[in-house]
């Protein structure tokens, strides 16, 4: 059933105003505000937090870490509780003429959306994520990455409206759910310095998910919560890591992207309900501790061929 009302006329008036490339340029720009984006954003900021001598970084870095988290086990409880449909073409691609037959399924899948549609997840999750970046980095100045966090949140906006996946009620909701959702967690996690705190969170409201319905989705986003909580207060919350050479490095890197590998496998193979939690749980929580493993396995290496070596 449409609902026009939620609209205020303003998918209606975007709808005819793009070509083929600019419908192009519209799922290219909403990917800002998608999971995968963020995910990779949030985990990058991870790693390079873990420069050696600032601890406090490395804890602002996992707080950041710990939104999209909090993005995804947030949405669908949201959504489910409201359950207001999208617009009625929102599961319709535009026709793309020279898009190569490779792309047009990447295209499709940028371009539409299904289920619910209030609120938008998509301008919940940037205002969330990008916004986080910017309270808890201290990249120049505190204007310019508001201002980055702004203009990602209304290019994603904007996107999500003239791709007509979303009224523009829902859209102004995601908005102001996120800015207060990360305002909140900002200060329960202690200006972003507690990020154990923000994980919690994300376990407690994946745990609600979990008990209003039980599905691949809500299962795999409690068990992403709930391995990045555990992985964050068992290995690394008393004495986090700061790798000091390349090797070190070079192994959470490789952690972390294993552990991106096997997110990846989950969802295309959809296994059964105990193996996507499992897996979802061990994954999360390789990229929480990748820091940490990259240290000492190296260290655990160097020991040994030191042993080796006085043998």
């Amino acid at each position: 059933m449409a609902q026009p009302g939620r609209g205020l006329g303003v998918p209606d008036a975007l709808g005819g105003l793009f070509d083929e490339v600019g419908v192009v340029v519209l799922a290219a720009l909403t990917q800002l505000g998608d999971v995968w984006f963020m995910s990779v954003l949030a985990g990058g900021l991870y790693l390079a937090s873990t420069r050696p001598g600032n601890p406090l970084a490395r804890r602002r870095g996992a707080f950041v870490l710990a939104l999209p988290i909090v993005y995804v086990v947030t949405v669908p409880a949201l959504k489910g509780v409201f359950a207001l449909p999208r617009p009625p073409d929102a599961g319709v691609a535009a026709t793309i003429s020279w898009l190569p037959s490779l792309l047009t399924p990447v295209f499709e899948n940028a371009a539409t959306a299904e289920g619910y549609g209030f609120p938008s997840g998509h301008a919940l999750g940037t205002t969330l994520v990008w916004g986080g970046v910017a309270l808890a980095t201290d990249y120049r100045t505190w204007r310019f990455r508001l201002g980055v966090a702004g203009a990602a949140v209304v290019a994603v906006s904007f996107s999500r409206l003239a791709l007509g996946v979303h009224y523009l009620v829902d859209v102004i909701a995601g908005v102001a759910i996120g800015a207060v959702l990360l305002l909140a967690l900002y200060w329960f996690a202690d200006r972003g310095t507690d990020p154990g705190r923000a994980l919690l969170v994300a376990v407690a409201i994946g745990l609600v998910g979990v008990l209003n319905g039980i599905s691949f989705d809500s299962v795999a986003a409690f068990g992403v919560a709930a391995g990045a909580w555990f992985a964050w207060y068992a290995l690394v919350d008393r004495a986090p890591a700061t790798p000091r050479t390349s090797a070190m490095a070079a192994v959470s890197v490789v952690t972390l992207a294993l552990a991106g590998v096997l997110f990846l496998a989950l969802y295309v193979s959809v296994p059964p309900t105990p193996v996507t939690a499992i897996g979802s749980a061990v994954a999360a929580a390789a990229i929480v501790a990748a820091p940490d493993l990259g240290e000492r396995v190296v260290s655990a290496v160097s020991s040994g061929r030191d042993h080796t070596r006085t043998g």
